[in-house]
């Protein structure tokens, strides 16, 4: 009986699996207060960002993902904010201030944290209409924008905006753990 109930279970979790949209996100806007629903559909590709309202990793990156959603209108842009151990309303105090030029969702219970797998902040992915991870990574490779010598984001979104296969598809994130909590399993 016991087996017949982990297989149902896990032909649940391969149909749930299958069924995730990586190109598409929906939540609450911090900034706003509405919901909204990013996704690649007649865009190059969806820009997930994730972002924390105290790191200040996140923070020295807030110029330059300001300017990229500004110079590749050809793509969508989002910012999710996952950790579970910063209070809401003095995150929405924070993203308020910075005037981003696209939306921060709350990310409850660290959802898509654990859907994309995201580890520290910032972490971004680039997801094709298509819904493939196409770039995932960190926006360069410094903690500090202004001490990197690599921008990894703006080499992807000028590669794939030209037509071009990614030449650094994966990179290595640097920044403040996205904290889930002590409850949260993943």
């Amino acid at each position: 009986m016991s087996k017949l109930i982990f297989v149902m279970l896990m032909i649940g979790a391969i149909r749930a699996f299958s069924a995730v949209d990586l190109g598409k996100v929906s939540g609450f806007d911090l900034v706003s207060g509405q919901v909204v629903t990013k996704n690649s559909q007649g865009k190059k590709a969806l820009v997930i960002i994730f972002l924390s309202s105290v790191c200040p990793c996140s923070n020295s990156h807030v110029s330059e993902l300001k300017s990229l959603s500004q110079e590749y209108p050809e793509f969508s842009f989002v910012a999710m904010h996952s950790n579970s151990e910063e209070d809401e309303d003095d995150a929405k105090k924070y993203f308020t201030s910075l005037d981003l030029n696209f939306p921060v969702i709350q990310d409850k219970n660290a959802e898509f944290a654990d859907l994309y797998k995201a580890l520290k902040t910032p972490h971004v992915f680039v997801v094709s209409p298509e819904g493939k991870v196409i770039y995932q990574g960190g926006v360069s490779n410094s903690r500090q924008l202004a001490q990197a010598d690599r921008k990894y984001l703006r080499e992807a979104l000028g590669e794939i905006n030209n037509g071009k296969p990614v030449s650094s598809p994966k990179t290595r994130t640097l920044g403040c753990v996205i904290s889930r909590g002590e409850t949260h399993a993943r």
